[in-house]
């Protein structure tokens, strides 16, 4: 990376420049690389799908958010049976997903294990296990308390493992409390404590057939992700509309699920679609702005899941005849990137009050920190452009958003499980606000004005595996 690269800057090299913990660019690099995250594959891998997309989850994000690898120890190995392995064993998921075999562990990093651990006392500065039953999903600290693990669903080993590393990043980044408490949610009813058979939710459920995806960065392709892991049968029977303006830039593969380096300078939108095409999905695009001017046709999906940075389109959510309109938000700033909010329409909230209208937004305070000081003297070192010039870059610099892709994918299940429960008459919120540094306090509104009854298509695979 050049001095001042923000398509390059790491997301996660980011966080530690903002919150003054490195004094210089390098020394950013140096404390991100020892960030390793293990992961134990128990007793029991191969036999669950949710436990599948557990360990692949895990896998992905973790690799995005720890620079210095992802370490798996597998139980034993064979096929998986989730779209995203598309028919590989765990090795070679685990391989292509950006993580390394490795049979010797550390007692210096955290460790994720999902199933039956090897040994009582797996190391780890911390060990935490997860677990899931229906649509509730947790990681625990001692194993003899997990969940009955009897009614399978993928998305919630989606949510499982996303907790599991925000658990594991935040211990690395020195929050005390990370790693030494049990972390879980309910996508059935999140106020409920997921412990409590209520928080499981119904066995029988429809998948959507056509969905629409509206912004395909940290958001979009986590929602591709979690469709990814949702057993469809056939998915040649989902027809995916997928529209995003934005070509893809080296800083994407730090919170993109589906980026990888081969990705840079092509578009959004083909490099989404080509990864769920892999998985027999049906894909159309459309690289124009969301914007007053776009109406949905009669023949485009009704269902859209909407992941945008700028707040301007979003107030347009409520008017671009989808019959089912799911947002999801992250907080973009060293303290609220842990921080998600969900919005529904038609509710009892129009778009435009969700968003207000607000006025300019001040620089953040995170240029004042010591690496973005010492950026500042580097370039007047090593160039010749003005101060006023240089001063600038630094602090478009600063204002870039961090973000992990762990936030993405909880985020990305709390919106799949609003769909799904619309299609099977189920809960219904129109606003659910949830932080995973503070992940007990949190909150659903129910939508007591969910619009008339709409089918935006669905295909029926019968009760969760």
């Amino acid at each position: 990376m050049s001095l001042i690269d923000a398509d390059g800057l790491h997301r996660t090299l980011k966080l530690e420049l903002d919150e003054g913990r490195a004094s210089t660019v390098e020394s950013a690099h140096q404390i991100v690389q020892r960030y390793v995250l293990q992961i134990e594959a128990g007793r029991g891998i191969l036999d669950s799908p949710t436990r599948h997309a557990m360990l692949l989850t895990a896998v992905n994000a973790g690799s995005r958010c720890f620079p210095g690898g992802v370490r798996v120890r597998l139980y034993a190995d064979g096929p998986m049976n989730v779209l995203w392995a598309q028919g590989r064993t765990l090795s070679e998921s685990v391989k292509g997903f950006g993580g390394t075999i490795d049979e010797s562990f550390e007692c210096d990093h955290p460790t994720l294990v999902i199933g039956g651990a090897s040994c009582e006392n797996p190391p780890g500065t911390i060990v935490l296990h997860t677990t899931w039953q229906g649509w509730a999903g947790a990681v625990i600290q001692e194993p003899g308390v997990r969940l009955p693990e009897t009614v399978e669903f993928p998305l919630a080993g989606v949510l499982a493992a996303a907790l599991g590393v925000s658990e594991a990043f935040q211990h690395v980044r020195g929050f005390v409390l990370a790693g030494r408490r049990d972390v879980g949610l309910s996508l059935w009813e999140p106020e409920l404590d997921w412990r409590t058979e209520g928080a499981w939710g119904d066995a029988t459920y429809y998948l959507p057939s056509r969905i629409w995806l509206l912004g395909l960065g940290h958001l979009g392709q986590a929602y591709s992700w979690a469709l990814g892991v949702l057993p469809y049968d056939d998915p040649t029977a989902a027809d995916i509309m997928l529209q995003d303006p934005q070509f893809v830039v080296e800083a994407n593969q730090s919170t993109g699920m589906l980026c990888s380096p081969s990705s840079i300078g092509f578009k959004k939108t083909r490099v989404v679609a080509h990864r769920l095409e892999t998985l027999g999905f049906k894909t159309q695009i459309t690289e124009r702005r969301f914007d007053c001017s776009t109406h949905r046709s009669a023949s485009e999906p009704g269902l859209v899941l909407a992941g945008l940075d700028d707040p301007e389109p979003r107030r347009l959510l409520d008017q671009a005849g989808f019959d089912l309109a799911i947002d999801a938000g992250l907080g973009s700033g060293s303290e609220s990137y842990l921080d998600i909010l969900t919005h529904c329409f038609p509710s009892g909230l129009e778009a435009a009050t969700a968003w207000p209208v607000q006025g300019a937004s001040q620089p953040r305070s995170s240029v004042n920190q010591p690496a973005y000081k010492e950026l500042q003297r580097q370039l007047a070192a090593a160039t010749n452009r003005p101060d006023g010039e240089i001063k600038c870059g630094v602090i478009e610099l600063s204002g870039l958003s961090v973000g992990a892709a762990f936030v993405g994918c909880v985020a990305a299940t709390l919106v799949l499980a609003e769909a799904l429960r619309s299609l099977m008459g189920g809960p219904r919120f129109q606003v659910t606000s949830l932080s995973l540094r503070t992940p007990q306090s949190r909150r659903a509104v129910r939508n007591t004005h969910p619009g008339e009854p709409a089918n935006p298509g669905f295909v029926f695979p019968g009760r969760i595996l």
